[in-house]
């Protein structure tokens, strides 16, 4: 892949490495009594988490697309189409999958459906994101 077209996911790579240092805040400062009380704390979260998984995705269809690939229709095939490269078991690859839910789960209006894959989200992206940022900065260096 040309290199003036791995460029264009440095963006999105710096992003995600920019919020990410949020993550052990979000882990501290929220838990289910200050997400159900506290309304903008709760909208500051959900948004944070779906900004954080629409990068990925974008990243994720940026790899697919650039290596010539059909991009799978779905969000969680796209997330599951690069994960199998980046992870070594099918089960890491279907965690990172998730994420595809997890962001679609924040449109429901039941707070504590959200709370429960938010509570995933939170407790998942520090074992999932080290593989996958370095797998793309590996593919941005190459």
């Amino acid at each position: 892949m040309p290199q003036e077209d791995k460029l264009k996911l440095v963006p999105h790579v710096d992003y995600l490495d920019k919020e990410l240092k949020f993550l052990q805040q979000y882990k501290t400062e929220v838990d289910w009594k200050v997400y159900q009380s506290i309304r903008e704390k709760r909208l500051e979260l959900e948004r944070w988490i779906e900004c954080l998984i629409n990068a990925t995705l974008d990243i994720s269809k940026m790899l697919i697309t650039l290596r010539g690939e059909d991009v799978p229709e779905t969000s969680r095939e796209v997330l599951f189409k690069i994960a199998s490269q980046v992870y070594k078991t099918e089960s890491e690859a279907e965690t990172f999958s998730q994420l595809a839910k997890i962001r679609n789960t924040l449109a429901h209006r039941y707070l504590d459906i959200r709370w429960q894959d938010i509570k995933i989200f939170l407790q998942t992206a520090p074992e999932i994101y080290p593989p996958f940022l370095e797998y793309v900065r590996h593919e941005i260096e190459s």
